[in-house]
């Protein structure tokens, strides 16, 4: 596995509270899931936790934010509100993402337009649903 990405580790880093008087600074969310996206990209087969992981925060990222129901939302037009949480990923990951990181990324979105995810499967459509969403986050469009 490259370090493409890692920079990000230290400069978003979070601090959080263990107990009381023990903190430690953590890698946000949004981090973490563009190293899973580049791990993943680099080495599919062995990193497919990372997909797993990756589709859990496709369905969760914001979940309790009001942004899910802001004007950048509502202007994006998505058919389809289950698309929300993986278009403000791809938002916030266009913000943060450097070139390598970007090149990573669109790298992801390719590998399954080349592939056929079945459609008529609940979980197909709704992984269709946020590759979609997180692509036009992404695009910024």
């Amino acid at each position: 596995m490259s370090l493409a990405g890692f920079n990000h580790v230290f400069a978003k880093a979070v601090e959080i509270e263990l107990a009381p008087g023990e903190r430690i600074r953590v890698a946000p969310p949004l981090v973490t899931t563009l190293l899973k996206i580049i791990a993943y990209v680099e080495d599919p087969c062995r990193r497919a936790k990372d997909l797993q992981d990756i589709q859990l925060v496709f369905a969760n990222y914001l979940r309790e934010s009001d942004r899910l129901f802001s004007d950048e939302v509502f202007d994006a037009n998505l058919p389809d509100f289950s698309m929300v949480n993986a278009f403000l990923l791809g938002r916030d990951l266009r913000e943060l993402a450097s070139n390598e990181d970007a090149r990573h990324i669109r790298k992801f979105l390719a590998k399954f337009e080349e592939q056929d995810v079945d459609l008529e499967d609940y979980s197909g459509r709704q992984f269709r649903n946020h590759l979609l969403g997180l692509q036009q986050g992404f695009a910024g469009t």
